[in-house]
């Protein structure tokens, strides 16, 4: 296997969804055990790990030592242990962070926890959609914050770990530049209404820059053969350059209205 072909799959690997996933690919890519495959996650950890970027590094460790694990007792078992330490966490997880939720939370607490009970990226982006609040109220990263040294004198090391994770995907909302916020938030709405009132409110999604920038992320899509989001992706595209043409009422309605019956004849 080239080095093109081993990184491909090597993408693929550390991509997957679940372990069956991970472990079909494996099965696949048997290259994906060798040193090379070993060599270049253990560049891409190092890098992570320079730019403080240790929840990626974590992620790609944890992959790292699967491979390596089924070099010394096979893949099936390497797997099957895999999967039993995952249930292991998770439970263990529920468990730590049951002990940390509050009896009566304030709605800003409540808010959060319909956060962190999200247990699928289409549910955590749902709850985002419909709290815009937890993207820009520092109460809520605060509140985070304090979970987190609950849950670490507790010595609840996977609660604390997952607070980090959820800490730093909101900390990466604060820290977007204007338009790259207002263009995550034009997309995550859940109507094209709301979409609507999204450009009437930040005019600057409407400019070549912000055309720009969604290309550049069509682009990214595609290159991960990510199809299904590209073509979103598109279709959002379209709607700001058509809002550039006609404004942005103009535009959503002729998304949302049905188009005119032909007269009869």
């Amino acid at each position: 296997m080239n080095m093109d072909t081993l990184a491909k799959a090597l993408e693929q690997f550390v991509n997957s969804e679940d372990w069956d996933e991970a472990r079909r690919i494996v099965e696949e890519h048997q290259d994906l055990l060798g040193n090379q495959a070993q060599q270049l996650l253990a560049e891409n950890i190092n890098d992570y790990r320079s730019t403080n970027r240790d929840d990626v590094a974590d992620y790609l460790e944890e992959h790292r030592a699967i491979l390596q694990r089924s070099r010394e007792i096979g893949i099936a078992q390497a797997f099957e242990e895999a999967e039993r330490q995952a249930r292991e966490t998770l439970e263990a997880r529920h468990r730590e962070m049951d002990a940390l939720r509050p009896s009566q939370p304030t709605p800003l607490q409540g808010t959060v926890w319909q956060l962190l009970d999200a247990d699928a990226p289409e549910k955590v982006d749902h709850v985002l959609s419909e709290h815009p609040e937890l993207t820009r109220d520092q109460a809520a990263l605060e509140y985070l914050d304090s979970l987190a040294q609950q849950a670490q004198q507790a010595g609840a090391k996977e609660a604390v770990h997952y607070l980090r994770e959820y800490h730093e995907l909101l900390r990466t909302f604060y820290e977007l530049p204007p338009l790259m916020r207002a263009l995550q938030e034009f997309i995550a709405v859940p109507t094209w209404g709301e979409s609507r009132e999204v450009l009437k409110h930040n005019p600057d999604l409407m400019s070549a820059e912000a055309i720009s920038i969604m290309d550049n992320l069509i682009d990214e899509a595609q290159r991960q053969d990510d199809e299904a989001t590209a073509h979103a992706l598109e279709a959002y595209k379209r709607v700001l350059e058509r809002s550039r043409e006609v404004g942005p009422d103009r535009a959503i309605a002729e998304i949302i209205e049905p188009e005119e019956e032909p007269a009869a004849p």
